[in-house]
């Protein structure tokens, strides 16, 4: 008869509220520890040491790292020593136990990808309109027609694809957002500015403005203007994209800040408003300016 299987899991009772903490995921999705070869720097954020994987964090924290723990009730997390921390071994953990990561996302990657599909068949009945169906068909890859079934769409045949993917990764700082370069950016920019057509039957996801697709888009676009042009201002839209909001909302909540967002937004100023949005996902360190990293 096989051994039943356990976790360990980690807790610590806080001393003074009685509350359980357990191991806290940042918004990117890491658990954060400190390396006790730090010293007294090892509070400070450049020295942290960053893991999505929960088996990696456990290994460390037995070796003596600290790691930031929260009761979950929305007080700010602290950075526990090893000593003081519980490693208890249980048959079933709850999701409490072992907190599910990964950055928040508007939406999925398949629904983005599949907001591409119908962009493609959209722009193939443009083609079959103003050219011939001989030439959407060889476009698209089978017979275009208004109501073409997206799932049908290849994928693989379009170089529009993996821009996509990395414009959805760095749009949300998933996956592999280091695939997006300038190159990327202006290869995006050109395809959204050519793929916003259709026809009257069959309009394009890029040109509405609150498909996943274009939110995607968007939100790339505000991010690496965020990060690397940061004497121009920014729009409620591009701080709207950043924050997971709408316009609408995001345009309530800056001016209950005290801030207009007619002319635009300076970038210092939007910097500390995002900071207080809970859906607000900040860029890798790793993928900062060298000035701010």
């Amino acid at each position: 008869m096989e051994p039943e299987a356990v976790a360990t899991i980690i807790t610590r009772k806080h001393p003074k509220t009685g509350k359980t903490e357990r191991p806290y995921r940042d918004k990117q999705g890491n658990f954060v520890l400190g390396d006790p070869a730090f010293g007294s720097e090892l509070h400070h954020r450049e020295n942290a040491i960053l893991t999505t994987d929960y088996d990696e964090a456990l290994r460390l924290v037995r070796n003596g790292f600290s790691i930031r723990m929260s009761a979950g009730d929305g007080t700010p997390p602290s950075l526990i020593s090893a000593g003081k921390l519980t490693l208890s071994d249980v048959h079933e953990p709850s999701p409490d136990d072992i907190p599910d990561g990964g950055p928040l996302t508007p939406f999925s990657r398949d629904e983005v990808m599949h907001g591409l599909r119908k962009a493609l068949v959209a722009k193939a009945a443009m083609i079959a309109r103003w050219g011939s169906d001989e030439a959407a068909e060889a476009f698209l890859g089978f017979p275009s027609s208004d109501d073409a079934d997206p799932s049908e769409v290849d994928l693989s045949r379009f170089r529009s694809t993996p821009l996509i993917e990395a414009g959805y990764d760095w749009a949300f700082q998933t996956g592999q957002p280091e695939a997006f370069h300038p190159d990327t950016r202006d290869h995006l920019r050109s395809l959204m500015d050519g793929g916003s057509s259709g026809t009257i039957s069959t309009l394009s996801l890029m040109a509405d403005a609150d498909s996943a697709l274009r939110v995607t888009i968007g939100t790339a676009f505000a991010r690496w203007k965020f990060e690397f042009e940061p004497g121009s201002l920014l729009s409620v839209r591009e701080l709207a994209y950043l924050a997971q909001m709408t316009e609408v909302a995001a345009r309530n909540a800056l001016a209950k800040a005290g801030i207009k967002g007619r002319g635009g937004i300076e970038n210092d100023t939007a910097r500390e408003w995002l900071a207080q949005r809970q859906k607000f996902v900040p860029t890798r360190t790793n993928l900062l300016p060298i000035d701010r990293s």
